[in-house]
């Protein structure tokens, strides 16, 4: 009779149970065996606009229903994608509940920047993402390949094929060695722990042996004697080098106040990257102080370290919506928000002049140089096998910055010569764009 009466009770929970979580907990609404799930891909929704009002996503009556429309291909990695048989990415995942309730999105973006980035990248494989630096407004970020969201029933499995991933986001989840960009930050722990001072003078020979291995700049060249101020301009490992092994382990923490190591608070999913716990000799911590070794970045990682030397070493949130507006419920307006001080404004400044320096007469100058000012930093980021990768962050105009970028591009080579001129320019359409 005991036995009965538990197994009876043990029935009746599991019962309670299931219909508890299948009212309460499960998402039946977008469940794909439930057929009203369909519905919403053949509805009306909101638009998604960018920030001077133009339609980024839209929808498209038909003889049967909606279909959605993009403004650019390259959008897919940002707004996504909204398809019936492929589902819904980005933005239009993110807030589907409002643009499906018929309101609006409208977003920090600005489509002709958008568009520009994607016509600089070209066929290369990569990522740019532009920032105002004021507020931490995206203005742009592609990834290349990207998917095209108005015609994936035409080329879906030409994207599956496609063995350059078109749908891996390079912004938020590609994982690189930073390579020289990171050196801002290296002069900057060493300015903020007194380890040395700009005009301070550091002998470059060239190469720099290390019990473990040997630290070489960039075609074995030697710069003599040399300021750190020359020495960022010129990209030097032996000094940057020389650097690292005196901060140690302080370094890294230097790393992670700049956001490096730690996911970006962003709208969209986006991956840590890698900072080790310490070091484990001088060597490893040479290598940590290039850009090299372990060490992992995002290029939206590093377009957030550029939006903080330009604005005076505040560290703000990126942001892709600033208002979802319309239907029956208030408006809902983003307000910048600031992370964290990564640099006391001082030092801040001494690191701006330094990659004006490596813009006007170092490895950051390009053909613009002599009738646009910026500032940057160039990176150029080895690998075990095949061409290197190729990087740039830099900010522009250097008196009161309107944008801030980061741009790499996959097995490009040097980044002087393949993601600066494309930085550059993207940074030149953007103040053009805010004169």
């Amino acid at each position: 009779m005991r036995r009965s009466f538990l197994v009876l009770a043990l029935l009746y929970c599991l019962l309670l149970g299931g219909a508890f979580y299948w009212q309460l907990c499960a998402d039946l609404g977008e469940h794909p065996a439930n057929p009203r799930y369909y519905l919403v891909f053949q509805q009306d929704r909101g638009p998604i606009f960018d920030r001077q009002g133009k339609a980024l996503a839209y929808s498209e009556a038909l003889e049967s229903g909606y279909r959605r429309s993009y403004a650019s291909p390259s959008l897919s990695h940002v707004v996504g994608y909204f398809h019936e048989r492929y589902g819904m990415t980005g933005l239009e995942r993110l807030y589907h509940g409002e643009l499906s309730a018929g309101r609006s999105l409208f977003t920090t973006l600005d489509l002709e920047l958008q568009k520009a980035a994607e016509e600089l990248l070209g066929k290369a494989a990569g990522a740019v993402v532009a920032l105002h630096p004021a507020t931490g407004q995206i203005l742009a970020l592609v990834s290349a390949p990207y998917v095209d969201g108005g015609a994936l029933d035409e080329h879906w499995p030409d994207y599956r094929a496609d063995v350059r991933s078109p749908f891996l986001n390079r912004a938020t989840h590609g994982l690189y060695p930073p390579g020289s960009v990171v050196k801002p930050l290296v002069y900057g722990a060493a300015l903020a722990e007194s380890q040395a001072e700009p005009d301070q003078r550091w002998p470059d020979g060239g190469a720099w042996q290390l019990p473990g291995g040997t630290i070489r700049n960039y075609g074995g060249r030697a710069h003599g004697e040399i300021t750190l101020d020359q020495a960022l301009a010129q990209s030097s490992n032996v000094v940057f080098a020389q650097l690292a092994v005196e901060l140690g382990d302080k370094l890294l923490e230097y790393y992670r106040l700049w956001g490096l190591g730690q996911e970006v608070q962003f709208e969209l999913a986006n991956l840590a990257g890698f900072v080790p716990e310490g070091t484990s000799s001088q060597y490893h911590t040479a290598q940590l102080g290039i850009g090299q070794g372990e060490l992992l970045v995002t290029p939206l990682q590093m377009a957030q370290v550029a939006c903080a030397l330009a604005n005076g070493g505040v560290l703000l949130r990126p942001y892709l919506v600033h208002e979802v507006r319309g239907g029956l419920r208030m408006r809902q307006i983003t307000r910048p928000q600031v992370l964290g001080q990564a640099l006391p404004p001082a030092l801040a400044e001494k690191i701006k002049g330094a990659m004006v320096l490596a813009a006007q007469e170092g490895t950051a100058r390009t053909e613009l140089s002599g009738e646009f000012a910026y500032g940057g930093k160039t990176g150029t980021a080895q690998m075990g096998s095949g061409p290197d990768h190729a990087w740039f962050i830099g900010f522009a105009p250097p008196e009161a910055p309107q944008v801030a970028v980061a741009v790499v591009i996959e097995h490009g080579g040097t980044g002087a010569q393949a993601a600066a001129p494309l930085g550059v320019e993207l940074m030149r359409r953007a103040v053009q764009r805010s004169e």
